[in-house]
């Protein structure tokens, strides 16, 4: 049967394809001509519809009784959109597979997008729901780039802030488009399509498929047939400020829901004659008094959407609605349960079902999909579209060292070309022998804000700016303040060059801010001094084979110890509270850790010999301080760790009780001489000589939240104050404790029971977000 085009959305592009001037006097002639213009529109709408209700007239097979064979009605299949409830739509698929129905045209809006566009290339229901149900979605909806895959440099400063505005060139505030890049989602996409990765026209593919998407620039719906099989699916999914709309020249798309969730009509255009259509559509949103600014902006994005359905619904032959609707479409537990859903709904109109059945046709399309295979193929040129800053030189650096290349190393290159600090997405495809990758750079500059609390430190908030100026040099400028009890403000600037895959780094540094020195007397904090600290650096580095970094800093450090609160100490007098030191430091670091928090699997190690020389008098101190840490993964859920944590200064007592090294808390900082020590609070031990051993386990309960156990056992000099004090070899002291491990959108969060060395009873210990 011989079909019409759905002709609507081109209507007012040809009627107005001429300019107006923004400034007139509309005169009768024009108002006249504007009425006529609607007139003929909605005449050419009537003209559609009378079309499409003359097909409907024509038909001459008959849905309850079996389908003729010769000239066989051409069957489409719509699925709609409505998020984890697409797994519903496996269970259609699983009932019409069941009775052999042949699917000659498939469409799909959103999260049905990709479930018919899997069936459209030939995977079974079953494969499909495999497929669906062992997805990973809480590594699916992230930003985080593979920590393992980053350059050594960029590992060194891993903080994350909850909080990003970008300042454009032009000086103007902005905020990111959506919550999330979609860049693995897309990857993953692309591992599921790997097979049609060489289709380019989607009507050669076993069944004929569109994806539906919204043009953001027009308000359109759009129906995708060709190019990128994974793009094309995630244009359809791309919920607005959930996901970043994706940019296709000068148009942006999202989510196909926005405007047609059920697109019935597609699939009559594409030339079904009979269209069975699956309903997941959440109910339709009634905005109340209670209602909040979620449920508002959902009703906005989903009005055009839900009148489409309504109307669409009725011009479908077949309407299945299976009994999902209340699931939220972000819960992707349970799975199962929806795909027995769809298959229950389909099954109560299986009377009408078995007469669609066509074995033959069934058979013949079914072998069309087994043709279709992932073929490694060799990369021999690489294009790239949206780049400022990155070169083909360093794309072809990043290629993965394999002759003929599957999906699997495309999305090893593909993220590694995401895991470079400037880039913010990345697509790709492959024709021939040439890979082309789409990219997005983050060129703005960024002001960050996050919180923190440290158990006896107390609350920060921390803001950050970020200047950067790219090309073959790398420069970033970074200024960052710390609020709190303890105010800090730090500028830097760091410039890297890269020369023979060898990168060398220049930065300068110049900080001011307060540090606290807490004073312990049988494990309870007595007495408080604070450290007002004036340094500035200037540091010299070069990585090693990217896999270390190797540095030396001169610099100048003012340190001036005064008393804050609690008890006053006399004893303090002792030690040098204040003076003016030349700073130099050598430093070694190298990282492997799969993550910069509770990672389980990796080594890290960090290394500094250091020295102060005092400007006032002929004071001064050597010392070295390392830590090395390894964390081996038993299973996917459970691993261990080790530690090894060690220093020594010379000539201690000429050096200032805030450049002694700091033992206790939870977390390490090799830079500032800060150890963590379970059983110790924050800061309560200062030592000149000491040596740690540790072992833990972690248990991942979630993707993101951890069970955490740790034994530690030292032995050190104490510079007792207000304690007894130890001697190196000589004493030992044993922590142990248990918590949660929770990453989370502010940063790590530590939640800790342990011994008390120093006192009686259980020591709590809280350490939220990233520290100054």
């Amino acid at each position: 049967m011989r079909k019409f085009k759905w002709a609507l959305s081109f209507i007012l592009l040809s009627l107005t394809a001429y300019s107006l001037d923004p400034n007139r006097v509309n005169t009768k002639a024009d108002k006249l001509a504007a009425i006529d213009q609607q007139i003929n529109e909605l005449m050419l709408k009537k003209e559609s519809l009378e079309k499409l209700k003359k097909q409907f007239t024509d038909e001459e097979f008959n849905l309850n009784a079996p389908l003729p064979v010769k000239n066989r009605p051409k069957v489409g299949l719509v699925l709609s959109g409505g998020g984890a409830k697409g797994a519903a739509h496996i269970g259609v698929l699983k009932v019409l597979e069941k009775y052999k129905i042949p699917i000659d045209y498939v469409v799909g809006t959103s999260a049905g997008s990709i479930i018919a566009a899997m069936y459209s290339a030939g995977y079974t229901p079953d494969e499909i729901e495999k497929t669906v149900v062992t997805l990973k979605f809480n590594k699916l909806l992230s930003n985080s780039s593979d920590r393992t895959l980053k350059n050594i440099v960029d590992k060194a400063s891993s903080n994350k802030y909850p909080l990003t505005l970008s300042i454009t060139k032009d000086f103007e505030l902005s905020l990111p488009m959506g919550v999330l890049t979609g860049e693995f989602v897309y990857l993953q996409l692309k591992e599921i399509f790997a097979k049609a990765e060489s289709v380019e026209n989607f009507d050669e593919l076993p069944i004929p498929f569109r994806a539906m998407t919204t043009n953001l620039q027009t308000g359109q719906s759009v129906a995708i047939g060709e190019g990128d099989l994974a793009l094309a699916t995630l244009k359809s999914m791309a919920i607005p400020t959930f996901l970043d709309p994706i940019r296709d020249g000068d148009n942006y798309y999202v989510d196909g829901g926005v405007v047609d969730n059920f697109p019935v009509l597609e699939a009559i255009n594409m030339g079904a004659d009979i269209v069975i259509a699956i309903d997941i559509s959440a109910e339709t949103i009634n905005i109340t008094d209670s209602s909040n600014i979620i449920a508002v902006l959902d009703k906005l994005s989903t009005y055009n959407g839900n009148t489409s359905t309504e109307k669409q619904k009725k011009l479908a032959d077949i309407l299945i609605t299976p009994g999902v609707k209340t699931h939220s479409t972000l819960d992707f537990d349970n799975l199962d349960s929806l795909v027995q859903e769809g298959a229950a709904a389909a099954e109560e109109l299986d009377y009408i079902l078995k007469n669609l059945s066509d074995e033959v046709a069934y058979n013949e399309i079914r072998a069309k999909g087994e043709k279709l295979v992932d073929k490694p193929r060799e990369i021999k040129n690489v294009k790239i579209y949206g780049s400022e800053i990155l070169t083909e030189k360093t794309v072809m650096k990043l290629k993965p060292e394999k002759q003929k290349m599957g999906v699997n190393e495309l999305n090893l290159w593909a993220e590694k070309i995401y895991a470079l600090n400037y880039v913010d997405r990345v697509f790709y495809h492959v024709t021939g022998d040439t890979a082309e990758f789409i990219v997005r750079e983050k060129t703005d500059s960024k002001i960050g804000a996050g919180i923190s609390y440290v158990s006896e430190y107390g609350g920060a908030l921390e803001v950050m700016a970020e200047i950067p100026i790219l090309g073959l040099t790398k420069k970033k400028y970074t200024v960052k303040a710390e609020l709190s009890k303890y105010p800090k403000l730090a500028l830097r600037d760091i410039t890297q060059y890269e020369f023979l895959r060898t990168n060398f780094i220049v930065s300068g540094d110049i900080s001011y801010g307060l540090n606290p020195l807490f004073i312990y007397s049988n494990g309870n904090n007595i007495s408080t001094y604070n450290t007002k600290e004036f340094v500035t650096n200037l540091s010299f580095g070069t990585t090693l084979f990217d896999k270390a970094i190797i540095g030396y800093s001169l610099g100048f450090k003012s340190i001036d110890s005064d008393y804050d609160s609690g008890v006053r100490l006399n004893k303090l007098k002792k030690f040098k509270r204040s003076g003016s030191y030349v700073v130099n430091a050598i430093t070694l670091y190298t990282d492997t850790l799969n993550k910069s928090s509770y990672p389980s699997e990796g080594i890290q190690i960090f290394g500094q010999g250091f020295s102060g020389t005092s400007v006032d008098s002929e004071d001064n101190y050597q010392g070295y301080g390392y830590s090395g840490l390894a964390h081996i993964m038993l299973t996917s859920k459970l691993s261990i760790n080790t530690n090894v944590i060690g220093g020594k200064i010379l000539n201690s007592d000429e050096a200032p009780l805030s450049e002694l090294f700091s033992l206790g808390g939870l977390r390490n900082n090799g830079v500032k001489r800060k150890y963590e020590f379970y059983g110790l609070p924050l800061g309560s031990v200062y030592t000149n000589d000491f040596l740690i051993g540790g072992f833990g386990i972690q248990y991942s309960i979630f993707d993101s939240l951890n069970l955490l156990a740790k034994y530690n056992i030292g032995t050190y000099n104490s510079q007792a104050i207000a304690e007894e004090k130890r001697n190196i070899w000589e004493d030992s002291a044993q922590g142990y404790g248990v918590g949660l491990g929770w990453d989370t959108f502010l940063g790590p969060m530590d939640f800790v029971l342990s011994n008390n060395i120093d006192g009686s009873g259980v020591l709590y210990q809280v350490n939220i977000g990233y520290t100054f």
